[in-house]
């Protein structure tokens, strides 16, 4: 837990101090946003599906034993 947000303050404080990557993401985000809603409501089907396949797979390698 200590590890994750470390790692978020680190990539935060990094795209406070550099004003070229945080447009850049930024536009990536509303260029995104606009996509899906061009193509809705399959857009958002499609992203469930994948946040669900997502959290399949990553819970069930945590069940597996080591």
């Amino acid at each position: 837990m200590f590890r994750a947000i470390t790692l978020m303050a680190m990539a935060g404080g990094f795209l406070a101090i550099s004003p070229s990557l945080r447009d850049s993401l930024l536009d990536g985000y509303t260029q995104a946003g606009t996509t899906m809603e061009v193509n809705s409501p399959y857009s958002y089907i499609a992203l469930g599906g994948v946040l669900v396949l997502a959290l399949m797979v990553f819970l069930y390698k945590s069940a597996q034993p080591r």
